[in-house]
């Protein structure tokens, strides 16, 4: 099997000659999802003192999470195509998933979201603790400790989730390999493709980290080379995976 760095470099090698128009398409979806957000967030839901405006508000979030999931399917779905050496070529691929049993995709993103959801609750306790207003010049040591201990609940709800999500990262993938694939067997099957592949797959993710930062560093704009860099490797990965999987008799 390929080694972190061995995938990554032919991940680099597929997006030659391609990088352009997978930026592109990143830009695109970049662009959609980050409107919908604003849209939603000028309603001003979330800051009404009303319970059902603050449900409608979390209701709206997790649509707009699901259309982009949707969205995103056909970003990887051309970026897989790239891996297979079968590109395909489309001005705007984002619909597939909308027109290829989009409740398979749902149903997918719901339940991975949901478990890492579970892991992200100590952090979320903590961000919702948190005072709105915090005057710097005259923080208390109250207040400095609740920031501290903020950061050690999100670095340790980060790191189970990262982790509770390395058995279905794969899903995708199979559902582009077979639409007809039910959700529960999807799940299933990337899960059983990632049995004793946890430590090679934490360590390539490990190394999109130094990228990560600089993407951060960036306002966010060097994620728009980081995702289809990302996608890429994670479908060599299923490939090989697939090549190595034994036949069932």
């Amino acid at each position: 099997m390929m080694k972190p760095k061995e995938i990554r470099r032919q991940a680099r090698m597929t997006l030659q000659g391609n990088y352009f128009f997978a930026v592109n398409l990143t830009i695109s979806l970049t662009i959609f999802t980050l409107a919908l957000t604003i849209v939603l967030q000028s309603t001003s839901l979330g800051e009404s003192p009303l319970p059902l405006n603050q449900a409608l508000f979390w209701i709206l979030n997790l649509i707009v999470m699901i259309l982009n999931s949707l969205l995103t399917i056909g970003l990887i779905r051309y970026l897989y195509s790239l891996c297979r050496k079968k590109s395909i070529v489309q001005p705007w691929p984002f619909l597939y998933a909308f027109r290829n049993q989009p409740d398979t995709f749902i149903l997918t993103y719901l339940f991975r979201y949901a478990v890492s959801l579970v892991w992200f609750a100590p952090a979320l306790y903590c961000y919702l603790k948190l005072p709105f207003s915090i005057d710097i010049t005259n923080m208390s040591a109250e207040v400095v400790q609740l920031l501290t201990h903020m950061a050690a609940y999100a670095v340790l709800a980060c790191i189970p989730a990262v982790l509770v999500s390395i058995p279905w990262c794969l899903t995708e993938f199979v559902l582009l390999d077979d639409p007809y694939c039910s959700a529960k067997d999807a799940l299933q099957t990337s899960r059983r493709l990632m049995q004793g592949q946890y430590f090679r797959i934490l360590r390539l993710w490990l190394g999109f980290l130094p990228l990560c930062l600089l993407g951060i560093g960036s306002m966010g704009i060097g994620f728009l080379w980081i995702r289809p860099y990302f996608y890429v490797s994670m479908g060599h990965v299923y490939l090989e995976l697939r090549r190595d999987e034994p036949e069932v008799l």
